[in-house]
């Protein structure tokens, strides 16, 4: 069975254009008027492919493809749609793609499943409003309802604003809810976000695990004052005193561990004028690692380090989320399609967060990695060459066979 080459990178470069500007890359931030085009030709492209269509309260978009039994058990293809602002068109739209053409080839040869697929876009993957991967633990029940109402920055919109905007009622979000005991297993494809593959000449990576992230926003206050007035000795500069983390922060991160990662990606200063003294400094943590052990430990140092030095400070979560394992019977079977296809593969850990993670605890969980060109990703510079996407589908098309005949009676 095969997938039809032209028509998914046709797709491809066709969801691309939704949201792109010259030079800027793609923006289709969740919910937003972009994002909602996207989500319309999906379920157009959903429906031509003779797929039952529904947006959950979610707001995740759904294609299902019944099986034999179509109130039994259902293998879940998903990834999202969204992009960070100035992105690529590969970063999760591959893997919607992808999943939408092996839907298509399995309904136009009449192949009869043994249980049902869905192809499922996810809701603010990136996290635009508040926390990243909503949709999917929205699906798992371990999306907090309190994140409906956050936002990352003042002014900014909630994802009950969004959804308010929209016409979806904030308050059904516990219907998006799904018993795991129905469902079969999630698969993901994805653009690697990284080098490994292209440095190796590795045509597909086999997910191992996914690195847990925390993440935090710590504010700091301080006084506003005339920047040429006010003596150095008594002025109360909040990002002055805020500095040193962006030093010890790396510091931190390398002492414990090769492996872990820690980034300050955001920061801003108020009044924010040249010649006023800064007031208030905001500024993001991200810490990542497949140890919990380790990031618990730089975060416990950061806190026990602001509550000493800057007592003008407040450190709040945004979230905790631990590294996941992915299950070997599907890796298994991704590792036989591999060969089926007659493409390099090898097995990886992911160094990227995605929608795959919110289901590794409920249910059998797989990943599916193609190279990324120099590494690059979350950029208008994202790229993956035609015959790598193309691999990467057919992989996905060879595993659903896989397990579907593993599965059948």
């Amino acid at each position: 069975m095969k997938i039809d080459a032209k028509r998914f990178l046709a797709d491809l470069e066709e969801l691309g254009k939704i949201g792109y500007h010259e030079g800027q890359g793609v923006t289709r931030l969740a919910l937003d008027d972009a994002d909602m085009r996207a989500r319309e030709w999906l379920l157009d492209k959903m429906e031509e492919a003779g797929l039952k269509t529904r947006v959950d309260a979610a707001g995740n978009v759904i294609g299902r493809l019944e099986g034999r039994d179509p109130e039994g058990k259902t293998l879940i293809i998903g990834s999202h749609l969204d992009t960070v602002p100035q992105g690529g068109k590969y970063d999760g739209a591959l893997g919607i793609v992808a999943g939408l053409e092996c839907a298509r080839t399995l309904a136009e040869s009449g192949t009869a499943l043994p249980w049902n697929l869905e192809v499922i876009d996810f809701t603010d993957e990136e996290g635009h409003h508040f926390a990243g991967t909503f949709g999917s633990r929205a699906m798992m029940g371990t999306a907090a309802r309190e994140e409906l109402y956050g936002s990352k920055a003042e002014g900014a919109p909630s994802l009950a604003d969004s959804f308010e905007r929209v016409g979806w009622d904030p308050d059904n979000i516990d219907e998006a809810r799904r018993d795991p005991s129905t469902l079969r297993g999630y698969l993901e494809m994805h653009v690697e976000q990284g080098g490994t593959l292209e440095r190796r000449g590795i045509d597909i990576g086999v997910v191992t695990g996914i690195v847990g992230i925390y993440r935090y926003v710590i504010e700091v206050e301080g006084h506003a004052n005339h920047a040429g007035t006010t003596p150095m000795a008594v002025r109360k500069d909040a990002l002055v005193a805020a500095s040193p983390v962006f030093g010890l922060l790396p510091e931190w991160a390398r002492a414990r561990s090769d492996e872990m990662v820690a980034t300050i990606g955001d920061v801003a200063i108020k009044p924010g004028a040249m010649n006023i003294i800064p007031g208030h400094c905001r500024f993001t943590v991200e810490l990542r690692s497949l140890v919990a052990e380790d990031m618990a430990r730089v975060r416990d140092r950061l806190d026990d380090w602001l509550d000493e030095n800057v007592p003008d400070s407040v450190m709040r979560t945004v979230y905790e989320k631990d590294g996941v394992f992915l299950d070997e019977e599907l890796m298994s079977h991704i590792h036989h399609a591999v060969e089926d296809v007659g493409v390099k593969g090898t097995s990886m850990p992911s160094g990227a967060g995605h929608d795959a993670q919110s289901f590794t605890p409920f249910l059998p969980t797989a990943m599916i990695f193609v190279p990324s060109h120099r590494g690059i990703s979350h950029s208008p510079e994202e790229y993956t060459a035609p015959e790598q996407l193309v691999a990467g589908a057919r992989v996905m098309m060879h595993t659903i066979k896989r397990i579907a005949d593993a599965d059948a009676p």
